[in-house]
This record gives structure tokens, C-alpha cells and sequence, in this order.
């Protein structure tokens, strides 16, 4: 199988680990030009206020807004633009630039899983890198874990990349 395309979600919670992911996906995705769709969560449901906005609203970054200007800013600006401006894809963005690596930028509206797994489907991923850092069973249980769902719920192979 050869993998065209490789889905790369990264978001706050990423971290230092996020350079770390972008290298592993830009080994894979080297030797056969594959594209790396660098994704970025939107949640839907804020409720009532949302305590992280993007610079591309205009303000001073982040600022709180409420639902119904958060929606507002979704409706004005796809979730493609608000995932480019983040901070965190832009640092994978710059990573990727000098490896020469070919990217998308995608950013993925709704709960973090069922939106990052509709598109991984969507883009017809080959293969998905996710990081994650070790958690007790009960964080898992209170919190959910994202990169567990995408494990065993992807529609490709996940390479699971954890905190050193």
C-alpha cells in the first residue's frame, strides 16, 4: 500500500511534542511525496463561551467571546482559515516548508473525534499520527482520550507517537 496521503492532527495540548510529530509524518510522507494534511479541531459547542480564538478575529490573541460571536466568526471565516491561523499549525507549517514536504491545511468543526475521524474518511487518509501522553485509566474515563478513539476507530493505521 502507499501511503498518498497522511492526516496530522495537532492542537493545543501538543505541546513540545508537536515538532516531534511533524518529523515522524514528514519521514513517512518523504519517500513517497505524500501529502500531509496538517488538522486542527474546531469545537462546535462552546457552551456559552469559548476561551480560545484565533488571531484571525482580529483581537488580541486569545480573548473569550460568546457563543453567539464565536458563531459568528464561523460563519464568516471557514474552519480551514481559523485552523491555518493557529499557533500550533503554524509551527508544523514552517517545519514542513523547510523539509519541503507537501501539506493541506484542514481545520475540522465538531467534537474532536467524530470531526477528526469524518475527516480522515473525507480525505481518504492512508495513514493518521497522533500524539499522546500516558494517562491513567481514570483520566481516560473522566477526560476520554482522543488518541484512543483514533486508534481504534480509524478508518487507516494510526502511528500512536507519546510523550519521551
Amino acid at each position: 500500500m502507499t501511503i498518498e496521503t497522511i492526516l496530522l492532527p495537532v492542537s493545543d495540548s501538543d505541546g513540545e511534542r508537536v515538532h516531534r510529530l511533524a518529523d515522524i509524518a514528514a519521514e513517512m510522507a518523504a519517500p513517497t511525496g505524500a501529502t500531509v494534511v496538517v488538522a486542527h479541531a474546531i469545537p462546535k459547542d462552546t457552551d456559552g463561551v469559548t476561551p480560545t480564538i484565533p488571531p484571525i478575529s482580529g483581537g488580541s490573541y486569545p480573548q473569550l467571546l460568546s457563543e453567539p460571536e464565536y458563531n459568528d466568526l464561523l460563519d464568516e471565516y471557514s474552519a480551514d482559515e481559523i485552523a491555518a491561523k493557529h499557533e500550533t499549525v503554524q509551527s508544523v507549517r514552517s517545519r514542513f516548508e523547510d523539509r519541503r514536504i507537501e501539506y493541506d491545511i484542514r481545520g475540522a468543526v465538531g467534537e474532536p473525534d467524530e470531526a477528526l475521524l469524518a475527516l480522515a474518511s473525507e480525505i481518504d487518509a492512508d495513514q493518521i499520527v497522533v500524539g499522546g501522553r500516558r494517562r491513567t485509566p481514570a483520566d481516560k474515563v473522566v477526560f476520554g482520550s482522543l488518541a484512543q478513539t483514533l486508534l481504534l476507530q480509524a478508518p487507516c493505521p494510526v502511528t500512536f507517537v507519546r510523550d519521551s
